[in-house]
């Protein structure tokens, strides 16, 4: 009987040390799960290898703010040509650069929930691949696709047949070649979009948008979902084609101040009652100053007979600026952009690039915009003659 009561403690001993281990080992595995899962929904982690490169490099986490202009998010260092780092949720939906130390090309990522991981080479850092999420691995194809469809390009514009062709034919091919080349591009964005939720497609569009109208702006936003509507990069190109509205034939004029060459204060609604050429310049732009050729001898046919001409700079050197107006016999109404106004003027009118030039009628309606040349002559011409 005693042998029979010990033999049963033993066996609840044995169940209880075997329950207990299980019950640890479920609690350990649970924890794993616990962890993984809050870090897969609070952060992008990021994971990077690149071949070549020495530990004592410091990484620069890079956002775009504008143009050719960056913000450092955080550095970070690298250990046996290796690193990681977290972004938390609020850096979603955007794309950043790596930039190792002063080495030149820079690796490019989308933060996204999830684990995203770079892989590149010290000597072609701008060729390193992010993968691992949606963003991530759709960038990867757009990138593949231009690749291919730049090198078909580059065949095709130095192909012999190219080189045999006068020069007329040359540049006729070539705007050819550039325009299949804009139209397999758009095809292959379009089949990227997919369900309308794609960044790496948005992000593709943002970075050419500067160059659309407001038109084309537009019907790009109609291929997205509104869950990216929100998005910094959508956000963009709607105020960007809102501006370009604002500025278009039919619209009025915006009106601002500048700096004559008197030091006094000038506005485009003095000009009004006249027809105005709105020109704006710099002493250091040479196809401006080429323009301005063109600009003078409109002036000097049609001045009397009601057209006027407002030719606004944004030259940093005052000197650099008169000298030129006095050099190119620009005889009528300067304006010069200090400080803050230039920021706000070119915002105003949605100017990225100089010579920028506007046709105002007496009433301050805008009736012409981004003519040039002959056929900014042609046009005062059809309004006076």
């Amino acid at each position: 009987m005693c042998w029979q009561l010990c033999r049963r403690r033993r066996i609840h001993q044995r169940s209880y040390s075997c329950i207990n281990k299980r019950m640890k080992g479920l609690l350990g595995i649970w924890l794993v799960i616990c962890v993984c899962a809050c870090t897969s929904k609070d952060v992008c982690h990021v994971q990077g290898r690149i071949e070549g490169i020495k530990d004592d490099v410091e990484i620069a986490v890079l956002r775009q703010v504008a143009g050719f202009q960056y913000d450092t998010v955080m550095n970070v260092s690298m250990q046996g040509g290796r690193f990681q780092f977290d972004l938390p949720g609020e850096y979603y939906g955007e794309a950043y650069e790596l930039q190792f130390g002063n080495l030149s090309g820079r690796a490019l990522f989308f933060a996204e929930k999830g684990n995203v991981q770079v892989r590149g080479h010290v000597d072609s850092l701008f060729f390193s691949r992010a993968s691992g999420t949606r963003g991530n691995d759709e960038w990867q194809s757009y990138q593949r696709f231009t690749k291919l469809l730049s090198e078909k390009r580059e065949n095709a514009m130095f192909a012999p047949k190219m080189r045999e062709a006068s020069e007329e034919e040359q540049m006729a091919r070539r705007k050819v070649i550039m325009q299949e080349y804009e139209e397999e591009l758009l095809r292959f964005q379009d089949q990227l979009v997919g369900d309308g939720n794609s960044l790496a497609t948005l992000y593709s569009y943002w970075k050419r948008y500067l160059n659309m109208d407001a038109d084309e702006i537009y019907s790009v936003l109609k291929k997205f979902d509104q869950q990216l509507a929100g998005n910094r990069y959508y956000l963009d190109m709607k105020n960007r084609a809102e501006t370009l509205t604002r500025v278009a034939p039919g619209s009025m004029a915006p009106v601002f101040t500048a700096i004559t060459l008197e030091g006094d204060t000038i506005s485009l609604a003095d000009l009004r009652g006249k027809y105005v050429i709105l020109d704006f310049w710099a002493s250091w732009c040479m196809p401006c100053r080429a323009e301005s050729v063109h600009v003078k001898e409109i002036y000097q046919k049609f001045h009397e007979k009601g057209l006027d001409v407002f030719s606004v700079s944004s030259d940093k050197d005052e000197q650099a600026w008169r000298k030129a107006i006095e050099d190119d016999g620009m005889v009528w109404n300067q304006g010069i952009l200090r400080g803050k106004n230039k920021k706000h003027v070119y915002e105003l009118y949605g100017i990225v690039g100089i010579p920028a030039i506007w046709v105002i009628d007496p009433d301050g309606k805008i009736i012409a915009k981004g003519l040039r040349g002959e056929k900014l002559k042609d046009f005062c011409s059809q309004l006076f003659d």
